[in-house]
């Protein structure tokens, strides 16, 4: 290979992975927070997948856009493909910001489409090019078309209703009428909500403000919530386990463990609604305590 091909050659990789690594600069601090809060369709990958999917779909990308670079950038078409593949580069790296910076699925799905539509005009102008460039972009077009669909079913899932669980203790009693302190007594309400960036952060905070409606209290619904001086400071989903971590400036959290079980139950089970909360964990640990 001529060394002046060389040199395109790693000029066209070499742009396509930085567009890559500014998508990166607003991915990596959302996906442990932020992306991971988010309910997610059982077919979302790994998050680890994701970035040695996409550094060798930036390589193919960039290889594709030499093949046609090197037909010499003084033909019109050259110019043209080039440009058509600017363009689809540019909805590419504005994804990842429109995503993960701004927290928006819904711009979000909205610019991969349009990214769909400009993957399949670069196929086209490159094709009559070189076919070459083409065919290494259609594993790119396959991915995005996953990747817009997955966008979607994350834009739909964090759409409302939810569900609150508050406690009836008509519901939990045992054979001689006593209260058994059980998570039989979770009574779920549905509240609507906006759509949301961190959806189960907000529902916990929106079950510890304790709204219920004098309906829902009437069925026989209550809850010691809110408890003065506790507050949600933040959450973390990390394998499916839910850390919450809790200020409780006037120990509201600890008393007897029927009360304090009860307090719990309706947090776990309002966590739990979201399918990749499989386990809870409170912190300090000392909170909910007897």
């Amino acid at each position: 290979m001529k060394l002046n091909n060389v040199l395109k050659l790693i000029i066209a990789v070499g742009v396509c992975e930085i567009a890559g690594i500014i998508g990166s600069v607003f991915t990596v601090s959302a996906i442990p927070v932020w992306y991971a809060g988010l309910a997610k369709p059982a077919f979302n990958p790994p998050s680890w997948v994701f970035g040695p999917a996409w550094t060798t779909l930036y390589f193919l990308m960039g290889v594709a856009a030499f093949l046609v670079w090197k037909k010499g950038f003084e033909r019109k078409d050259v110019k043209m493909a080039l440009g058509v593949f600017g363009v689809q580069l540019f909805l590419n790296a504005i994804w990842s910001i429109i995503f993960f910076g701004l927290k928006n699925p819904g711009w979000a799905f909205i610019d991969i489409v349009l990214l769909w539509f400009a993957i399949i005009g670069t196929i086209i102008v490159f094709y009559k090019i070189s076919w070459k460039a083409a065919l290494l972009l259609l594993p790119y077009l396959l991915w995005v078309s996953f990747a817009g669909y997955l966008n979607y079913s994350i834009w739909q899932l964090q759409t409302p209703p939810i569900k609150l669980y508050y406690y009836n203790q008509e519901l939990d009693r045992d054979e001689s009428g006593n209260i058994a302190c059980s998570r039989e007594g979770l009574a779920p309400v549905e509240r609507e909500i906006p759509i949301t960036q961190t959806p189960i952060q907000d529902a916990i905070k929106l079950l510890l403000s304790g709204e219920l409606t004098d309906e829902e209290r009437a069925q026989g619904i209550d809850s010691e919530y809110p408890l003065e001086g506790l507050s949600l400071k933040g959450a973390l989903l990390r394998d499916g386990v839910l850390t919450l971590e809790f200020d409780d400036a006037k120990n509201k959290t600890v008393g007897g463990s029927c009360r304090v079980g009860i307090l719990w139950f309706q947090i776990e089970a309002t966590a739990k609604q979201f399918p990749e909360v499989q386990q809870v964990r409170f912190l300090p640990e000392e909170i909910f305590q007897p």
